[in-house]
Parts: C-alpha cells; structure tokens; sequence
C-alpha cells in the first residue's frame, strides 16, 4: 500500500487546522467566561456599593425624620401652653369684664333705678 504525500499532507493539515481551530475556540471561549466573570464582578461590586449608599440615605432620612418629629412635639406642647395661657388670661379678663358690668349695674341701679334688660344681670 503506497501513500500519496498529497493525501497525507491534505490529511495532516486538515487534523492541524481542526486542532488549531478547537484552539482557537477554547481561547473564544476563555475569554468570553473572563469578560463575563469581569462584569459580574463589577455588578456585584456596584450593587454592594450602591446598596450601601442606600443604607446611609436611609439612616441620615430616618434621622432627619426623627429630628423633625421631636421638632413637631415640643412645638406642639409649647403652642398648647401658649394657647393655654392665652384662654386663661381670656378668661380672667372676661371675668373682671363681667364683675365691672355687675358693680356699674348695680351702682346705677341704686342710683337712678337704671334696669338692664339682660335676664343674667
């Protein structure tokens, strides 16, 4: 059996050009899983990083919040003192307004028979 040197050169450069390209596949191949091991990488870092940013804005929000609430409350007391306040001395002054009208009704009265027409007096 005699081999022909063109069919044994066809044979061997087509097995070199089938490994040269599984080579060159593998080395694809390679470097697609590095590109996508890169960006996983890279998203799984920006997520932690991001979502530690969301923490702190969440934290300095809820401080703020509670700032603001306690602001609120003792606004609220002060201003229900401060009304308070404010009724009594409504209060005081309508009552020293009422005894004054009692004592000029009644100085007038004796006086000068002077009746007002108001059932409380």
């Amino acid at each position: 059996m005699k081999i022909d040197v063109n069919n044994a050169i066809t044979v061997i450069s087509g097995l070199l050009l089938i490994i040269g390209a599984i080579y060159r596949l593998s080395q694809v191949e390679s470097n697609i899983n590095a590109k996508i091991t890169k960006v996983e990488t890279s998203i799984l870092t920006t997520m932690d990083q991001l979502e530690d940013k969301l923490a702190i804005r969440f934290h300095d929000t809820e401080k703020k919040l509670d700032i603001h609430l306690t602001e609120y409350s003792e606004k609220k007391v002060f201003l229900d003192y401060r009304l308070n306040a404010t009724d009594k001395a409504i209060e005081h002054k309508f009552n020293r307004l009422a005894n004054w009208i009692k004592q000029i009704t009644g100085f007038l009265g004796k006086e000068s028979n002077f009746q007002i027409r108001d059932d409380q007096f």
